[in-house]
């Protein structure tokens, strides 16, 4: 890493893209152990007719949310399989360290964004 806060080289190396990995890899797992959950609340909530419409739209809506955050997740693990972790998917440019340990499933540096 450099004294500016973004990883030196074209992508995120060594034990640092194995740390993001892992933190991907542990969060794609939650996410979708919380999408499953959700879809089973929802055939559950289906079926009672006394549900209000607001409850079913406000679950689809959360696991619809929940599903692009496993997409990014997703393509977060792809781009550490690839060796461009951590470079702007718009820019090419690297993404600022602390905006990856805030949210490592960033596409794009800060000013892209």
């Amino acid at each position: 890493m450099t004294a500016t806060g973004t990883f030196k080289g074209s992508a995120v190396g060594g034990s640092a893209g194995e740390r993001a990995s892992r933190v991907l890899r542990d969060h794609a797992i939650r996410t979708e152990r919380q999408l499953h959950e959700l879809e089973s609340d929802l055939v559950g909530l289906s079926s009672d007719r006394g549900t209000i419409q607001e409850d079913l739209d406000g679950t689809r809506r959360l696991i619809e949310a929940i599903r692009s955050d496993l997409n990014r997740t997703q393509r977060a693990l792809a781009r550490v399989t690839a060796g461009t972790f951590g470079l702007c998917t718009s820019c090419k440019e690297p993404i600022a360290a602390q905006r990856l340990a805030a949210i490592p499933e960033s596409e794009r540096c800060k000013n892209c964004a």
